[in-house]
């Protein structure tokens, strides 16, 4: 019988679905049946898990899949502290008990991404999503008339060369806030902390330096003495420090010769 079949028939349907959820190599993989299934060599875990119904009104808000699940999974583990840095995607299939575990045996039936992990009582979590279609609302950033350049250190308009900066630490000490890596040039302040977590990548703002102590966006959470990180320069802005630190004036975004005086101060003479 093939999935179609079963799911025409009236009698002979067993529906369960599928969660599987990725982040990078990772993976996590559920489904609401009494036992485990296997389909395209990923295997199913079957816990109680079920979510609120699958909704196109083509509103954002409308359209958020939550989906209910106990607290103590290794994925709700992840946001126990502050929320990973990279996106987890979620994509749900539908299939039935009684189909062989092949790829043709599930229908993908939505996609999307995590937004938010809430714990309404005891052992129980609730996973918020959004569709793939919500990335599609978002505003669209726009360049600014300014001084100081609008682009995002190392994005896409930036062009900085991430790899090129990089420079490997061990962190001595750490508080929370704070982690402390030894003999550290004044450049990070803005910056970007990266190391391994798990099978993936995770990464932090910097958000100050004072000496070889480093102000992290967010917390330490994840962090340890004696783990070995990645750290690349920050920056403020201006086209001396994209000059001199990162030799990247030709993609400065700023207008480095804008007029103090504004044209629209009600001065008739300019």
């Amino acid at each position: 019988m093939t999935y179609t079949e079963s799911e025409n028939s009236l009698a002979d349907g067993q529906p369960c679905r599928l969660y599987l959820f990725t982040r990078g190599t990772e993976r996590w993989a559920y489904c609401n049946t009494n036992a485990d299934r296997t389909l395209g060599g990923v295997e199913y875990r079957a816990i109680p898990i079920e979510d609120d119904g699958i909704r196109l009104t083509g509103q954002t808000s409308a359209d958020q899949l939550v989906v209910t699940c106990p607290d103590d999974l290794p994925l709700i583990k992840k946001f126990r502290g502050i929320a990973p840095s990279d996106d987890i995607w979620l994509t749900i299939r539908d299939t039935h008990q009684n189909l062989p575990d092949a790829a043709d045996s599930a229908a993908v039936v939505w996609v999307g991404t995590l937004r938010m992990v809430r714990r309404p009582e005891p052992g129980k979590a609730e996973i918020v999503c959004n569709s793939l279609s919500a990335s599609m609302n978002n505003d669209g950033l726009r360049l600014s008339y300014e001084r100081n350049c609008p682009h995002s250190l190392y994005d896409g308009n930036c062009r900085a060369n991430m790899g090129s900066f990089k420079a490997d630490g061990v962190i001595t000490a750490l508080d929370g806030a704070t982690v402390t890596l030894g003999q550290l040039p004044q450049l990070y302040a803005g910056g970007i902390i990266e190391w391994r977590d798990g099978m993936a990548t995770e990464r932090r703002g910097i958000e100050a330096q004072a000496g070889d102590v480093l102000t992290i966006l967010g917390g330490t959470d994840g962090l340890e003495a004696g783990m070995t990180v990645t750290i690349y320069p920050g920056c403020d802005q201006t086209s001396a420090t994209c000059d001199a630190r990162f030799s990247n004036i030709l993609n400065y975004g700023g207008f480095r010769h804008l007029p103090g005086k504004s044209p629209f101060d009600g001065d008739p003479i300019y």
